[in-house]
């Protein structure tokens, strides 16, 4: 048994970085490792997650919006963070353990805790770091500079792809492995599918996900609204909540199709909603490797994606279907292939799902297990 720590930015947050947290901790608690789950800041409102280990958050308020008014009261946030962290080092009194940081701010706090205990604290804990995006996405903002910063020291920095893991070795960093994210839930059988085409008894394309800007649902509306007349026994279904739920609304009322848009917030069930999709839509403008996609896969549910990563371009393979990101024509060029297409989407639907195999829980977890054992050497 070892005592695995995984830390992230929130632990409260129904994003996707939180999620691959949590359902790595429920695959290690399952292998009786001792696991402890830390977020540095409160999230708000709190996604009503369930585990069975222990969560700690660092900060007693939620980190404030920059401003002249709240630098103070953001230095001694992050002093409590920092200090919060060098206690739950300060526990490991033998032995080695490990500490998987999942995002970059959760990284530099710790990185901090690090340098403020002794060196024989320091020298118990083995570090991991992790970035949930693509390497393109790093290097198109802030986010490379830091990773290079706060990384470049660790033992090990898994990247989701191998493509993306070569970007980051070439970028500088020495000590880069591949790790994919998990798919949780694997149905082990799959319910008969109803017969006829959805021209006859109506297909539900879905879109399921977080409401704001990198997602993209904006592009997906203006691209429903280019093919919904064409696909009269077909239906939108929106499953999902955020910030950028209201406007989306709004766009969605003012375009034409509306009335075959079906808006659900976000579940706690989702393996029910794929189940009873004909067809998944992936409009993102940035993504890691998104869990949706393999999820929908491995349910046989064909996918259409926009080409906005790696991770992306690595799930959906030869079976899905990759449309130009941020381009609504394209978008609906695509999903009117799809739609109308009813023996592409049988033929692809195993290939899929066996291709999501390797994504599989118990298999990942293996990987983990073997990479933190070649650490611990």
């Amino acid at each position: 048994m070892t005592r695995i720590v995984l830390c992230a930015n929130n632990i409260d947050e129904l994003g996707g970085a939180q999620k691959v947290v949590r359902v790595l901790a429920d695959g290690f608690g399952a292998r009786s490792h001792e696991v402890l789950v830390v977020g540095v800041t409160p999230f708000e409102p709190a996604h009503p997650f369930r585990g069975e280990y222990e969560t700690r958050v660092l900060m007693p308020q939620t980190w404030p919006k920059k401003s002249t008014q709240t630098e103070r009261i953001r230095a001694q946030l992050r002093r409590e963070a920092v200090a919060g962290m060098a206690d739950i080092l300060k526990t490991q009194d033998s032995g080695r353990a490990v500490i998987i940081t999942a995002q970059v701010w959760a990284m530099e706090i710790l990185a901090d805790a690090l340098a403020a205990v002794s060196p024989d604290v320091r020298d118990r804990w083995i570090v991991v770091g992790q970035y949930h995006g693509a390497y393109a996405a790093a290097a198109s903002g802030r986010d490379l500079d830091r990773i290079l910063r706060a990384y470049r020291t660790v033992p090990v920095f898994t990247s989701l792809t191998n493509e993306d893991g070569a970007a980051f070795t070439r970028a500088g960093l020495n000590n880069v492995v591949t790790m994919p994210n998990p798919v949780a839930v694997w149905p082990e059988s799959l319910a008969a599918r109803e017969t006829g085409t959805p021209s006859d008894r109506g297909g539900t394309l879905l879109y399921l996900g977080r409401l704001s800007p990198e997602k993209g649902v904006d592009v997906l509306i203006d691209a429903w609204s280019l093919v919904a007349d064409a696909h009269p026994g077909w239906k939108l279904q929106i499953v999902g909540d955020g910030p950028d739920r209201d406007r989306l609304h709004a766009q969605s009322v003012d375009l034409a199709g509306e009335d075959r848009i079906e808006w659900q917030e976000t579940t706690d069930d989702p393996e029910s909603v794929l189940s009873g999709a004909d067809l998944l839509v992936v409009p993102s403008r940035t993504e890691g490797l998104p869990l949706v996609i393999a999820e929908a896969q491995a349910y046989e549910v064909p996918v259409v994606a926009t080409d906005c990563s790696s991770g992306v371009r690595q799930l959906i393979g030869d079976w899905g279907m990759l449309s130009v990101r941020e381009d609504s024509r394209a978008l609906a060029r695509c999903l009117d292939r799809a739609m109308s297409d009813d023996a592409w989407r049988e033929s692809v639907r195993t290939r899929a799902r066996s291709a999501m195999s390797e994504y599989r829980l118990p298999l990942v977890m293996d990987r983990w297990e073997h990479l933190i054992a070649r650490a611990m050497r």
